[in-house]
């Protein structure tokens, strides 16, 4: 039962951090859009919310996956558990939080009692013995 709450706890993270890409990316077209209004150049005016748009859209991008595997996590689906480790992977480069999360994402979902959770059967007291 242990296993279900860093799970769960787990699932929280990875849409956290999906929400907080996403404000990023409303933050970074707002602030691109402002920018370039009070830039005073005629080609930046045009140029800074182009700019901010393709971030956004990228940051927008990357939030998809991670509130798509916290959803997944959150329903116990078994493709949520391989798509949290690899963005673990990617994760892992953003440090010290995603590096601490693609840890903490590694530790939670591997093993026997995640197997079981995934599967949809719980394990007994024997399986912890193999």
């Amino acid at each position: 039962m242990e296993r279900e709450r860093h799970i769960r706890i787990l699932a929280w993270l990875w849409l956290i951090r999906g929400v907080l890409l996403v404000i990023g990316a409303v933050g970074a077209l707002i602030a691109c859009t402002i920018g370039g209004l009070f830039s005073g150049s005629f080609i930046e005016t045009f140029l800074s919310p182009l700019i901010g748009l393709i971030v956004a859209f990228v940051l927008f991008l990357f939030a998809l996956p991670s509130l798509a595997a916290g959803m997944g996590l959150l329903d116990g689906k078994s493709w949520s558990r391989v798509l949290a480790m690899i963005l673990g992977v990617f994760a892992f480069l953003d440090f010290p939080l995603g590096t601490a999360l693609c840890i903490y994402t590694f530790w939670t979902l591997w093993g026997r009692e995640a197997d079981a959770h995934f599967e949809g059967r719980y394990p007994t007291y024997y399986e912890y013995e193999r």
